[in-house]
């Protein structure tokens, strides 16, 4: 089985080559984009280390197995163009704690042993250090092109940021221009107020003082929105609070927040509209969103503006050549949330 494994990667290597090929079509290297192009240099950097174990597996006793044999495969990507193949041997699933040298091999410890007899652990290793183990569910003797396939998925998914790093084609531009990196700033100084609020007080019974963080939590946490709305409207929607109140922090966090704002409420439009009419086939502009809510009664044919106003604002917000810089606003979130709640307000 040694000569098998070895011969059978001494090809693998290369039918992944030709896979990515086949994948990418004829293309030079200024047709394809910097990732596809990072990976197709990743790809031809190959072959590596490689160790091996086939796992041998009882499909009766482990109903959730796929196959009756298995591969455990460690790959050492940090020896790129080295050609070399451990294996070692073929063990039963039941008895893979007994190989104690494996398992210090392929750094199996208890959690992960019981994490491979419920067949839950689909790899693991170390990214940096180019350290990887995929558990292969079939005998990649017997698929090697379905393995191949299932190679370049694993390996871009699993190393992209790696694979980026080390062989996009992009310019330095810190070097080029000499920049240089922000400063690190320890909690107490990233937790300072904004120094623009200086310029700004409230007034208490004739009084005047510093606006609080205390005083932009008031502000906002009466504003909220009923149950019927979807989760996924409400995470957006609170997260316009937060960058209000945040915006204690940095100024410019309180347009961020109205862009946030208006983002929930075409989110409310648009999951309003699949509740009604379900997914539409080619994507509706959210103009055409709002006239059909009209026409259902849901939005009353006098606010049909209002809602408009609130996609024009979006887009405003979302196309940007000088971004504005807004003052507080707790008002667009009250209004945002009235409307958000009319869309959802059944009349129980």
């Amino acid at each position: 089985m040694e000569k098998a494994y070895s011969n059978f990667f001494g090809e693998f290597f290369e039918n992944v080559k030709e896979e990515f090929r086949k994948s990418i079509g004829f293309k030079e290297a200024d047709e394809l984009p910097s990732g596809e192009l990072a990976l197709r240099d990743a790809v031809s950097s190959l072959p590596c280390s490689v160790s091996v174990i086939r796992l041998k597996i009882d499909t009766k006793r482990y109903e959730e197995a796929e196959n009756d044999v298995y591969h455990l495969v460690a790959y050492s990507f940090s020896d790129f163009g080295e050609s070399s193949v451990k294996y070692h041997g073929e063990i039963d699933l039941d008895e893979i704690e007994k190989h104690n040298e494996l398992l210090k091999n392929f750094d199996l410890d208890e959690q992960k042993i019981n994490e491979l007899k419920s067949f839950k652990l689909i790899g693991y290793g170390d990214t940096d250090h180019w350290l990887w183990v995929w558990i292969i569910p079939y005998d990649i003797l017997e698929n090697p092109g379905a393995y191949a396939k299932d190679f370049i998925r694993s390996f871009w998914e699993t190393f992209r940021h790696k694979i980026l790093q080390k062989f996009e084609r992009k310019i330095d531009y810190n070097s080029k221009y000499g920049l240089k990196s922000d400063p690190i700033l320890p909690l107490s100084e990233l937790l300072k107020k904004d120094e623009t609020f200086s310029y700004f007080v409230k007034f208490d019974n004739y009084s005047k003082s510093q606006i609080t963080i205390e005083d932009l939590q008031k502000s906002v946490c009466g504003i909220q929105l009923i149950p019927y709305v979807p989760e996924e409207v409400k995470k957006v929607f609170n997260a316009a609070k937060r960058l209000y109140i945040f915006g204690y922090f940095e100024w410019y966090l309180f347009t961020i927040s109205q862009h946030y704002a208006y983002l929930a409420l075409e989110s409310a439009l648009r999951n309003r509209y699949i509740e009604i009419y379900g997914k539409p086939k080619k994507y509706n502009n959210l103009n055409r969103v709002i006239v059909k809510l009209v026409k259902e009664g849901i939005i009353p044919k006098g606010e049909e503006g209002i809602y408009d106003a609130g996609r024009l604002l979006r887009n405003f917000l979302s196309h940007l050549t000088d971004p504005p810089i807004d003052m507080p606003r707790s008002d667009t979130l009250e209004r945002v949330a009235y409307q958000i709640n009319q869309l959802y307000d059944f009349g129980e």
